[in-house]
């Protein structure tokens, strides 16, 4: 082999020869510098793309314009300077300007990148078209981020000239870039699993600028001290190095493609399986970095012992074809993996750890095989490529061609071709690969195994989604959109649900009574709305119901633009003539449109967002909050709408101290009384509280609507403001002192997972300890002229019922035999309705078991209809009733 430092190809001398072994040790440096440079590398990148997602959106299109410019950043980096860095005598020194750099614009983007965020979404507007939003978000955060990214993307080539010239004759490309790649692995477990939870972005920003600085500091002292470097020697197409691989740039940017390619597909189909949460892609990540270091570290210790012999190409191909063998064995594996997850947890037992350990199992199940393959291969051909071309040049191309991969693969192929195709043409593609220049040297034979596996996953009868099914249901629509594959199930009763990456159910046809409810109460709580706002529409039923309010203008924003497609199977037509004013929908993140928005509403509503769902914990921070304020009408009302069955309580308490520190005057309210999916309301409004007596009576006129309020058992004032729970006194007293969900420290994002790892109390026993912990500072919920009239007392009375109604639900077992119901709930719910005469949810469900038992046992029916007129003697149905069964 031909040696590429031109230090060591003229006469050296004894002291040079000397020296060798000594310098050698520098090389334990080296990596720990790259170790540390990579370990804040990958921090900021997952730092700053959840700074700048606050103002481009969750989209996937501004996700992919924030990845391609840091790719395309890292690009340039080793693009432009590949010449300087190989020609520079003092490459010590420009690998510490580098690191310094990095350091000093990252502590510039802690004060520019939030002052950026108040001025983007005015600049993408609420409505923007693909090319205008993918073109701001790529142009920003290209500019915003390039001065550190192109710096980034220089530091591998500076240290390994530096190697070079410390270590003459030693190749240690594959082993720096291994320990590079071994950082950052440990930079996603450490940011994601301690630092971003514990210090917030800010702090742990300046960390990484504290890493950045130190790592200079280390090597200043043997950058002072080396003698001057001689060039890095060019090799020409003449020499043997240079014709061994004329399409090794080609072959770069196409391995790059393929392999972040593979990440992307892996990912979204993972996302069916995986929890969706922010340690779900951690998991993910590490393994692929893990892998990759491996594979990395796997062929320095080849390079070491034999050194790049004479078979480079045929080595090439080798790996090419054990590369596509791997991911199409990953490819296979993806059927098991859900298998594979959900047993972990019944060997292990739920729990966090549990959740890490089987995530990281599942990841590993599909990526280490594949990713080690791609590490070595990429070494393999970069350690060739480099003597050519020059590092930088290299890593600059490899980068542009993962830039490339998430529009191709993720919006692109996925869409048009579904999971399974994408990720086969995708291996076909790896087969292919030598024909790009190695086509002479190929072991062609090698390729057949992975052809006979690519035909067999392709003719197999398996679509590559995991829907879950019971015996007679059936999958009416599956999308497998950009973000998200998305499912409508209907089971054999009938009623139909909509699942968005198997995990997360939003709602369906069986929920149509609360999620018109989540439309009725706020509207009606606000009394005069002319128009209202939803973030978040999932089946689109919640949104059905505002067609009952006349005059209303409707706007609604969903993230997953393949939701708004499947509302029809919803029964939900947004073009039907039974709406008198069309709603306005949009695809939009939610929070990116509050904050792009220049209009007013009466009343916005957010729906129910999964909170341990990755992006979810933004929707529920102080700066979202008032964001959503300043979109409020005077008098304006905005409902959150939380689901207490997918909260702990510290997590709402979390999410309560943040709602009053915008929302001072702040109210809880119930949806609905469920013990199995209480639905919570924090309602804050930008005025006075003006609730009354005779609040329904005044206000709705519209008789379609109140033939709804009929049926939705909203057509009283006791029913409308029976759910009350607590006002500001009470919620702080349950909140208590703490901190707050911010843009710079999550909380939420990163507590709300435990709930989905372990084996949270039942919603019943959570509500109670809600309810419990606000009663005693619940006061009145009227204004204090209004706080000592008898409507106000009766609602005190109508509270304290519902309280002893809720308690005496838990425990209750569900019989169709209504005798042994009977026996269950009797003496609990006339005990109920003794408390209040107005709180017809204890009465109606006596009455109703009076009449199932007038034919079979009139005599148990006239004694029970008899004790219910006496606990409520100003209802007039147990006497009628009565008086029906003697009459016969």
């Amino acid at each position: 082999m031909r040696d590429t430092c031109a230090g060591v190809t003229g006469q050296g001398t004894a002291a040079e020869a000397r020296a060798v072994p000594a310098s050698r040790g520098n090389l334990l440096l080296l990596h720990a510098v790259l170790l540390c440079s990579g370990f804040a590398g990958l921090g900021y990148q997952m730092a700053w793309t959840r700074m700048l997602s606050v103002s481009l959106g969750h989209e996937y299109i501004a996700m992919l314009a924030v990845l391609a410019a840091f790719f395309v950043g890292l690009a340039l980096g080793g693009l432009c300077l590949n010449r300087r860095l190989r020609e520079t005598p003092h490459p010590g020194r420009w690998y510490i300007g580098l690191e310094l750099l990095i350091g000093l614009w990252a502590l510039a983007l802690v004060v520019l990148l939030p002052a950026l965020n108040t001025a983007i979404p005015q600049w993408i507007d609420t409505d923007p078209g693909p090319l205008r939003h993918w073109g701001i978000a790529f142009g920003i955060s290209l500019m915003a981020l390039l001065p550190a990214t192109a710096a980034m993307g220089a530091t591998l080539p500076g240290v390994e000239r530096l190697a070079l010239a410390r270590t003459p004759g030693h190749q240690a490309m594959p082993g720096l870039y291994a320990a590079n790649t071994a950082g950052a692995m440990l930079g996603t477990l450490l940011a994601t699993f301690f630092l971003l939870p514990w210090l917030g972005l800010e702090h742990t920003l300046l960390l990484f600028a504290a890493v950045n600085f130190a790592v200079a500091a280390a090597v200043l002292p043997h950058a002072r001290r080396a003698a001057p470097a001689a060039p890095a020697q060019r090799q020409t197409a003449s020499d043997p190095v240079g014709t061994d691989a004329p399409g090794i740039l080609p072959l770069l940017f196409l391995t790059g493609l393929l392999g972040i390619g593979f990440e992307v597909l892996v990912v979204r189909v993972l996302a069916q399986v995986l929890e969706g949460t922010v340690y779900s892609f951690a998991a993910v990540l590490t393994v692929y970095l893990l892998g990759t270091a491996l594979g990395a570290a796997l062929y320095q210790r080849r390079l070491d012992r034999a050194g790049e012999g004479d078979d480079w190409a045929r080595l090439a191909t080798t790996l090419l074809f054990a590369t596509a063998s791997c991911c199409l064995l990953g490819s296979a594996v993806l059927w098991l993996t859900d298998t594979i997850y959900r047993g972990i947890f019944d060997l292990l037992g739920p729990g966090d750890l549990t959740g890490l350990v089987a995530e990281l199992a599942v990841a590993a199940s599909v990526f280490l095989l594949p990713t080690v393959c791609m590490g070595a291969l990429f070494s393999h051909l970069a350690q060739r490529g480099k003597q050519v071309h020059g590092l930088g040049l290299v890593l600059g191309i490899n980068t542009l061609g993962g830039a490339l991969a998430p529009l191709l693969f993720g919006v692109l192929a996925l869409p048009l071709l579904g999971a399974k195709l994408a990720l086969l043409a995708l291996c076909a593609a790896y087969l292919l690969l030598p024909l790009a220049g190695l086509a002479r040297a190929a072991r062609w034979p090698l390729a057949v195994p992975g052809v006979l596996a690519l035909l067999a996953i392709l003719f197999a009868p398996l679509p590559l989604r995991f829907v879950p099914t019971q015996d007679g249901s059936q999958v009416l629509a599956y999308r497998e959109g950009v973000v998200a594959a998305v499912a409508v199930i209907e089971e054999p009763d009938g009623n139909r649900h909509l699942a968005v990456n198997n995990h997360f159910i939003m709602g369906g046809t069986a929920s149509r009574f609360s999620d018109h409810r989540q439309t009725h109460l706020p509207l009606l709580w606000h009394g005069e709305a002319r128009s209202v706002l939803y973030l978040g529409l999932g089946t689109g039923i919640t949104l059905q119901a505002s067609k009952y309010h006349p005059q209303l203008a409707v706007t609604g924003v969903e993230l997953v633009p393949e939701m708004l497609s499947l509302m029809p199977l919803f029964d939900v037509d947004v073009k039907g003539a039974d709406w008198r004013q069309p709603p306005r929908l949009l695809a939009a993140d939610a929070r990116r449109f509050v904050t792009a928005d220049s209009g007013s509403y009466d009343v916005i509503i957010a729906e129910v967002f999964h909170p341990s769902r990755d992006g979810a914990g933004s929707l529920y921070t102080v700066e979202h909050f008032r964001a959503v304020r300043e979109r409020l009408a005077n008098d304006g009302l905005f409902c959150q709408w939380l689901p207490l069955f997918q909260l702990e309580l510290d997590t709402l308490q979390l999410i309560t101290r943040s709602f009053l520190e915008v929302f001072p005057d702040a109210q809880m309210h119930l949806a609905h009384f469920s013990l199995g999916q209480p639905l919570l309301c924090l309602l804050g409004r930008r005025g006075d509280n003006r609730f009354q007596d005779d609040w329904l009576l005044e206000r709705v006129h519209d008789r379609t609507l109140q033939a709804q309020l009929v049926q939705l058992h909203l057509n009283s004032d006791f029913a409308l403001f029976g759910g009350y729970l607590g006002g500001a006194r009470a919620l702080r007293a349950f909140a208590g002192e703490g901190p707050l969900n911010t843009d710079d420290n999550p909380r939420v994002t990163y507590s709300a997972p435990s709930f989905v790892y372990g084996t949270p109390a039942a919603p019943a026993a959570r509500l109670l300890q809600l309810n419990a912990a606000l009663a005693p500072l619940r006061g009145s919920l009227l204004p204090e002229r209004e706080s000592q009239s008898d409507f106000d007392a009766r609602l005190r009375a109508y509270w304290r019922a519902r309280d002893a109604f809720l308690a005496a639900g838990v425990g209750i077992r569900p019989s169709a035999d209504v005798a042994a119901m009977l026996q269950q709930v009797r003496e609990p719910l006339l005990e109920v309705v003794r408390m209040s005469p107005d709180f017809l949810p204890a009465y109606e469900p006596l009455l109703q078991m009076a009449r199932s038992l007038a034919a079979s046992n009139p005599r148990a029916a006239l004694d029970l209809l008899q004790d219910l007129e006496q606990a409520n003697p100003e209802a007039p149905w147990a006497r009628r009733l009565q008086q029906q069964i003697l009459a016969r």
